[in-house]
């Protein structure tokens, strides 16, 4: 009797033995897979996700222009001078003074002037009384005809020396041909007026240009059909071109183009003015940001959105201004360009499109280019 409860004690023992180590083994089961649990978190929450805004990509239109310099003036000017060498009797006009057509501006010494038209005035009476009389003579058989042809000659001579005179006594008043404004006055009343030597100039306001110098490349571009836009201190006019000159300035190698100013435009002769020309125009070109263009050495990269991942992709660019710049390989329309939190970004790399505040994607709500 005594051994059969010994035997049901170590039984006893060898069951609790065995229940606990199964209870053992299950929490050491359940610790495991909590760590694994933990690891797999671990390694998920170690995956950087970045956000980003993007851009869906469409074709536009794209025009170059590009700016030259030069100076307003007057498309009408006259410089007022003398012939001759003579005494200034008298000068009308000062700076700013407005003049019409026709006005005197200079009046010149005529003393001497006015002797040699009187004599000359004598000398052709004389010769025409002369012609008469002799051609009544040689009606009269008294004398050859010879002699009244000379007589004519001698006539005609004196007419055309009076003539010379009188227009010379003409041009001692020296007169405006064009409606404007006096821009210089070079000479005072009894100072000596050498011949050629500009006295006074004049300009008409009314009709204004501006001369541009513009580069060999650009040139050949540039017709009357150019569009031109002109800048002075920030206000914009529209000109336009009237002529262009197939020859280069001389020391510059720059070709002047004359360009038309407005009416109203206010501009005054020797403004320096800014000129836009429109050189280029393409149509339905890809055009992007150009500060989410990546420089390595000579390779040119953007950052597409393909998915949730950043995808590295080489570009080729041609002209830009303003911030902008055209695409010329690597990218066409419906492109997703990241346009914002790419610089942080690698190939491949996990990325979150921001969302706007009305519960949109910036893709969305793509620019145009």
């Amino acid at each position: 009797m005594l051994k059969f409860f010994t035997r049901i004690r170590l039984l006893l023992w060898v069951l609790a033995v065995i229940g606990v180590g199964v209870l053992v083994a299950t929490q050491v089961r359940a610790k495991l897979a909590q760590a694994a649990a933990n690891l797999r978190s671990l390694e998920t929450q170690t995956v950087d996700t970045y956000p980003v805004e993007t851009e869906k990509l469409k074709t536009s239109n794209w025009e170059t222009w590009r700016s030259y310099y030069g100076q307003a003036k007057s498309a009408h000017t006259q410089n007022i001078t003398t012939f001759e060498r003579e005494i200034v009797k008298s000068v009308a006009v000062d700076v700013g003074s407005p003049v019409r057509a026709g006005q005197t501006l200079i009046t010149l010494q005529v003393a001497a002037r006015g002797a040699q038209v009187q004599s000359g005035k004598s000398t052709y009476d004389e010769a025409k009384l002369n012609y008469n009389r002799l051609k009544q003579l040689n009606a009269k058989g008294g004398i050859s005809q010879s002699e009244v042809d000379s007589a004519y000659a001698r006539m005609k001579t004196a007419e055309a020396t009076l003539r010379s005179s009188q227009s010379t006594l003409q041009r001692t008043n020296l007169k405006a041909s064009i409606n404007g404004i006096v821009a210089a006055r070079n000479v005072e009343p009894g100072e000596i007026a050498e011949a050629g030597v500009p006295l006074l100039s004049i300009v008409d306001p009314k009709e204004m240009e501006a001369e541009l110098m513009v580069s060999k490349k650009d040139i050949m571009k540039i017709n009357k059909s150019t569009p031109v836009e002109i800048y002075v201190d920030g206000v914009k006019h529209i000109g336009w071109v009237k002529r262009t000159s197939p020859e280069a300035q001389s020391g510059s190698g720059l070709y002047p183009v004359v360009v038309g100013l407005p009416e109203d435009s206010g501009i005054l002769p020797g403004t320096y003015v800014e000129g836009r020309f429109r050189v280029s125009s393409q149509q339905n070109v890809v055009v992007i940001p150009s500060n989410v263009v990546i420089y390595r050495g000579d390779v040119q990269s953007v950052y597409l959105a393909k998915g949730n991942k950043a995808q590295l992709t080489k570009i080729t660019t041609g002209e830009g201004r303003e911030g902008r710049v055209v695409v010329t390989s690597g990218l066409k329309p419906g492109d997703d360009l990241i346009t914002s939190g790419n610089r942080v970004l690698y190939d491949g790399a996990e990325i979150i499109q921001k969302v706007d505040l009305a519960g949109k994607n910036n893709s969305d709500n793509s620019n145009e280019g």
